[in-house]
């Protein structure tokens, strides 16, 4: 028989995964041997075991191999010996949620609104006439690869530019401006982006806002030029074909930044001490910040968290929404929620499910079976009145409330899955995440924790706005909570990225050697390929010409690009073969 083994020191009980093991019997001196012999508990905390039987848990192996804590100083229980196991340790073999290693390549396709695009007349890269509806090859960075040797690792657009960054860490930016007479746009090449101040700077991100580009430097500092569009609109009117020179260091942040997160019109910083700095407008707290008292961040504004969750692992921000994972893997979020993009539940309405009791429903369901209808709220005191379904939120608003949160406030638990449900196996935290405008993405582990690694699956959630099939699973809601998208199942993530509104991701179905990619959400500017310019929801793949392996995935507003790498050809002795997985 299987049991879950929850220690519960004193305090109220944090979320946490619980330990599963099985054991022959369900004795307490079995169960504190046990803990004595793997957790290195001790014995004043062995009275605080409590046994639950939770028949098959184990043996479906999706619990991670950590312990539900309660709040409470990290060294749990007062030991000097510093052999002793540390239980937050063990609560922590959550293996993080960093971003994921970037991937590079030689070639570069790019498709989308055609304000985006890298045009070069010297390599044949022409300017489009109209959007592009197909993933299209830009000679210009397959050249520069070739003649530097070196290869692509990150590309990012704006609404009318883009930047890319190589491998040796040097940043190329590009872009268009309307003409004068207003009629068409005039283009300027790809050209290297040079920070004045330091000209060899080397760059380990880069990303853009509405219009600025941010970059992150190997030494941890943020260099930022600003008015992109302007500088864009200088080169076509100079003729300059050389360079562009500017930018600089962002104040206030005293510490080396390890990652960064940068939205449509604010931006968040994670410094190596696990400190979340935002900066930018506040409108709807995503700084952090009242946005009452504070509707703009000038400066770079520390966020405060609640207990246990720093320092912070990751952070990622939406248009008017900010996100970030704990150190014990909590996934908190502050901003806007008006469309539930926070992850806080259905907070739309302060009351359960309540249609089967209402309207037209409600009434033939009272004439057959004698279910009582629900009360208008006018009769059962308003909003926050007594409901006949349970409250699906975690956060309630008052009438003519704005649906806001300017707190970190942790998010709540994914709903489970058909195939989870019967067990009750919850998931474990994310390894990945991303946001878009005014919606979240979470990657989590699906397969058992003790998969080799090669057998490891992921499934992707997503909450928020729907309208344009941004959460990649049906066109039934208009927001959602969290639910998954329909990806390949059995697949591992190789990352995944969000424009405005579309996504993009890479998988690599278990067993198989073939990249794939996906696509979902609007496809007004041909961002997600194909003919139709309508929504692309669920998911649909997108195949780039033969023979191309994808090995990174990159959305801005409304463009999209991949980078990709050659298959190896037969009858080549220094490329043997590379066989492709069936289809």
């Amino acid at each position: 028989m299987a049991f879950a083994h929850i220690v519960r020191p004193l305090g109220s009980l944090r979320r946490c995964h619980c330990l599963a093991v099985e054991c022959l019997a369900a004795s307490r001196s079995q169960i504190n041997s046990f803990l004595r012999d793997k957790l290195g508990a001790r014995p004043s905390l062995l009275t605080a075991v409590s046994l639950f039987g939770v028949a098959g848990f184990a043996q479906y192996g999706f619990w991670d191999r950590s312990i539900l804590l309660a709040e409470g100083p990290a060294n749990v229980g007062n030991d000097d010996d510093d052999d002793d196991d540390d239980l937050d340790a063990q609560a922590r073999r959550w293996g993080g949620c960093a971003p994921l290693e970037l991937r590079s390549g030689p070639r570069v396709f790019v498709w989308g609104h055609r304000a985006c695009w890298p045009a070069c007349e010297a390599t044949g890269d022409r300017p489009p006439e109209s959007d592009l509806r197909t993933p299209t090859e830009v000679v210009w960075f397959r050249n520069h690869a070739e003649r530097h040797g070196c290869t692509w690792q990150q590309l990012d657009f704006g609404p009318s530019f883009g930047v890319s960054r190589t491998s040796s860490g040097e940043l190329f930016v590009w872009g268009s401006s309307l003409k004068k007479d207003g009629k068409g746009r005039q283009y300027v090449s790809p050209r290297p982006l040079i920070f004045k101040d330091a000209s060899e700077t080397t760059f380990q991100d880069v990303q853009c806002s509405e219009s600025a580009v941010w970059a992150l430097t190997s030494e941890g500092q943020v260099v930022v030029w600003e008015l992109v569009p302007t500088l864009i609109s200088e080169q076509t009117t100079s003729g300059s074909s050389s360079f562009i020179c500017g930018g600089k260091r962002l104040g206030g942040l005293s510490k080396a930044i390890r990652q960064m997160s940068v939205g449509v019109s604010h931006a968040a910083f994670l410094t190596e001490a696990g400190e979340v700095y935002c900066l930018g407008r506040n409108s709807c707290g995503e700084c952090g910040a009242d946005p009452s008292v504070h509707g703009m961040a000038t400066a770079c504004r520390k966020v405060k968290f609640p207990r246990h969750c720093t320092p912070i692992a990751r952070v990622e921000c939406g248009k008017s929404h900010t996100v970030a994972v704990g150190a014990e893997g909590q996934v908190l979020a502050w901003g806007d929620d008006s469309k539930i993009q926070l992850g806080l539940g259905d907070t739309r309405s302060n009351v359960g499910e309540e249609r089967h009791v209402t309207g037209s429903r409600g009434f033939l369901n009272e004439r057959a079976g004698g279910e009582r209808m629900a009360l208008s709220p006018a009769l059962r005191g308003g909003p926050d009145g007594q409901s006949m379904g349970p409250s699906t939120s975690q956060k309630k608003y008052a009438e003519f409330e704005s649906h806001h949160q300017y707190r970190p406030t942790v998010v709540m638990d994914i709903p489970l899955e058909y195939e989870r449900q019967v067990h009750g196996i919850p998931y474990p935290p994310p390894n990945d995440l991303q946001c878009g405008d005014d919606f979240t993405l979470l990657a989590v582990r699906d397969s058992p924790d003790w998969f080799a690694p090669e057998e490891t699956s992921y499934r992707i959630f997503c909450c928020g706005e729907n309208g344009r099939g941004q959460c990649g699973r049906s066109m039934q809601q208009q927001q959602q909570v969290f639910a998954a998208c329909k990806l390949p199942r059995n697949s591992q993530n190789l990352g995944f990225s969000c424009g405005s509104n579309h996504c993009l991701a890479g998988v690599r179905r278990v067993g198989l050697r073939k990249h794939e990619l996906w696509c979902w959400g609007s496809n007004g500017h041909g961002q997600i390929g194909g003919n139709t310019s309508g929504v692309v929801c669920p998911a649909s793949r997108l195949r780039l010409p033969k023979g191309m392996r994808v090995e990174a995935a990159w959305c801005g507003f409304s463009s999209s690009a991949v980078i990709s790498s050659e298959l190896k050809r037969p009858g080549n002795p220094a490329s043997p073969l590379e066989e492709e997985d069936p289809a």
